[in-house]
């Protein structure tokens, strides 16, 4: 036991420290991600996102409804004039474009004119811009270029308490913005860089990102912030007026997802067909209504395969990348955030795994619980999880799996060796004594059977039998017949004996010993004793018939003493001999009962202890009073009251 104490701490300590690692060194991310996506899918495919939340794409019939008009992609921005235009007309909250316009239109600046008279006519349209941190591996010391003056102090949030956390050699160091006079003509200016895990999926961003100290707002939260909308940061949230957004230890946001079917979309070729509709004055055959867009937030994205704009994200491993931004502004206006999983508490997760399942595997006795209590605990932790997902929790699942499975791997490994050696040497030490099923109860429990053959005290009881007139008979007859006698008698009696469950402790020359009682305790130990007792001499009927048939001329008989006792039990003997038996005064008496069944012509008798044990379920008699050799105290002894050949 204490080498057991030793190893299940070590094997315990080990595991921990090597799941703490693998953890920190983010091990485990890339499975963990695949979890998440499951539970998105599972969970998060028939949520419905914010009605006021619109998309509209550019998709492939998009691409191919505009061609002769607009040409191939990327088109004129003049067409995003009239787009403006159709939304100016359904009165949308706000339009904000996933399209960045950083580029001068080289063939005819008159496009990039029209869309900054329709951006600045609108009052409503958000622009993209880019913070990014180039690495610079030249050796140069480059200066990050400042933002232009106004263009900081209009687009800044101008109201933030606290800093986001910046890993050391991350922080933006560049920048690109709309083409000239674009900006001005906004209402506000946004970042739509998203950043993929390290599996290539997108699923969180940083909501506000910081350049030279000023702080921009994501395209997804823009417009729901202004530059003096109050904002505050602290460790793992970020409060923006009533909201609360839960960040990971990396300042980042994970998005709720939103079924793909379950967000309005529309393809900008209808938009467009309306609205030539509506220039022509047919109103009441519209594809889309103006109305479809009052007071709703639009963003404007791309589908089409030649726009290079579909992402890997949790729903879909091909989906339009504006539709990340729109789950994250559904997010804000439904204030369903989902919250990133507490490191700490999957700190505490991996040791609970470890300590419960070395505890249930090293100490349990029986291996239904070894195998269910960590299994049962997996399962309770893995629907725990994906219970918390559902009410916008996330738990990270995979350290606790890891370190249940390792440590129940290597504690049942350890057990395996172990136990499969002491258990051979259990089952060397009773299979000699005990029946089949009792040696199966002793292998169940054998730890507690490694205890009793180190000796202990029980009430047992014990049984004597020996052959009459052995002594005569090896004198008269050749000794390979009385091997031979002895064996047939012996082979009868110990199947009795073992049927009745006994344990067979030794032959001594013609007699046989036997007890009950251990090494399983058993409450009827008596009664199974008396009656292998009357078994064993209804059984020399069968020894003398095999014997006349193996051409023996006399019958045997036997005698037989059974007492009930206190006795001490164990594996008793030398380093060279050793032997599973019991000693005590309860052993001499029943010996000593035996010896007198021939002087009082009663072959089985037994002692007022078994006595008493058994004479509600046994008719007994009562034969004398007797004081036996080596005895100073008097004992009623009885038989079974019925005839006993």
């Amino acid at each position: 036991m204490k080498n057991k104490t030793i190893v299940s701490v070590l094997v315990s300590l080990a595991i921990i420290l090597v799941t703490l690692i693998a953890y920190r060194l983010n091990i485990f991310e890339k499975p963990e991600y695949y979890l998440h996506d499951a539970q998105a899918r599972m969970f998060r495919s028939g949520k419905i996102a914010d009605p006021r939340v619109k998309v509209i794409l550019v998709d492939e019939a998009s691409l191919q409804a505009l061609n002769n008009i607009a040409g191939r992609w990327p088109w004129p921005r003049a067409i995003w004039g009239d787009l403006l235009d159709y939304l100016s007309i359904a009165g949308a909250r706000a339009v904000l474009f996933d399209i960045l316009f950083i580029e001068q239109d080289k063939i005819n600046k008159n496009n990039d004119k029209v869309l900054i008279s329709a951006t600045r006519a609108s009052q409503n349209v958000y622009h993209s811009m880019l913070l990014k941190h180039e690495d610079l591996d030249d050796g140069s010391n480059h200066v990050p270029p400042a933002l232009p003056e106004d263009f900081a102090k209009r687009f800044a949030l101008g109201n933030v308490k606290g800093e986001l956390p910046v890993r050391a050699g991350t922080a933006n160091n560049d920048f690109a913005l709309p083409i000239p006079h674009l900006a001005d003509a906004a209402k506000g200016m946004a970042v739509v860089e998203f950043k993929p895990d390290s599996d290539g999926y997108l699923r969180r961003t940083i909501p506000l990102r910081e350049y030279q100290g000023k702080y921009f707002p994501v395209l997804g939260l823009a417009p729901f912030m202004d530059h003096d909308t109050p904002v505050s940061i602290s460790e793992h949230e970020l409060k923006i007026s009533d909201r609360t957004i839960p960040l990971d230890s990396s300042g980042r946001n994970l998005i709720n997802m939103y079924g793909m079917d379950h967000i309005d979309t529309y393809s900008i070729s209808g938009i467009f067909k309306s609205l030539q509709q509506i220039r022509q004055g047919d109103v009441e055959h519209l594809l889309i209504s103006p109305d479809t867009f009052k007071d709703s937030i639009v963003f404007v994205g791309t589908s089409a395969i030649g726009t290079a704009d579909l992402k890997p994200i949790p729903m879909s491993a091909s989906a339009p990348g504006v539709f990340l931004h729109a789950f994250q502004a559904s997010n804000y206006l439904k204030n369903d955030f989902m919250k990133p999983p507490a490191k700490s508490f999957t700190v505490l997760s991996i040791l609970l795994a470890v300590l419960l399942t070395t505890w249930s595997v090293m100490y349990s006795s029986k291996l239904q619980n070894r195998i269910l209590i960590p299994v049962s605990a997996l399962v309770a932790y893995v629907g725990m999880a994906f219970i918390s997902f559902n009410l916008n929790a996330q738990v990270e699942m995979v350290p606790f799996i890891f370190a249940t499975l390792v440590t129940a791997f290597t504690s049942f490994a350890y057990i395996t060796f172990t136990e499969g050696a002491e258990k051979r040497m259990v089952s060397q030490l009773f299979s000699q004594y005990v029946s089949k099923d009792v040696l199966n109860e002793v292998l169940h429990n054998y730890q507690e059977y490694m205890k009793s053959s180190t000796g202990q005290k029980v009430e047992i009881t014990v049984l004597f039998s020996d052959i009459r007139g052995f002594t005569t008979m090896s004198e008269t007859t050749e000794p390979e017949k009385i091997v031979e006698m002895l064996n047939v008698h012996f082979k009868v009696m110990a199947d009795i004996i073992l049927k009745h469950n006994g344990t067979i402790d030794k032959y001594i020359g013609d007699a046989i010993m036997a007890f009950w009682g251990a090494p399983v305790k058993s409450e009827s130990h008596a009664e199974d004793a008396v009656l292998a007792g009357k078994e064993m001499m209804e059984g020399l009927k069968e020894v003398n018939q095999i014997l006349k048939e193996k051409g023996f001329s006399h019958e045997i008989h036997i005698g037989i003493g059974i007492n009930t006792g206190m006795a001490t039990i164990g594996n008793i003997g030398s380093d060279k001999k050793m032997n599973y038996t019991v000693v005590g005064d309860a052993v001499n008496l029943s010996s000593r009962l035996e010896s007198i069944t021939k002087e009082y012509k009663t072959p089985l008798l037994f002692s007022e202890y078994t006595y008493n044990k058994i004479k509600d379920k046994i008719d007994c008699k009562l034969i004398g009073n007797v004081t036996v050799k080596g005895r100073e105290q008097a004992v009623d002894i009885y038989t079974i009251n019925q005839s006993i050949s």
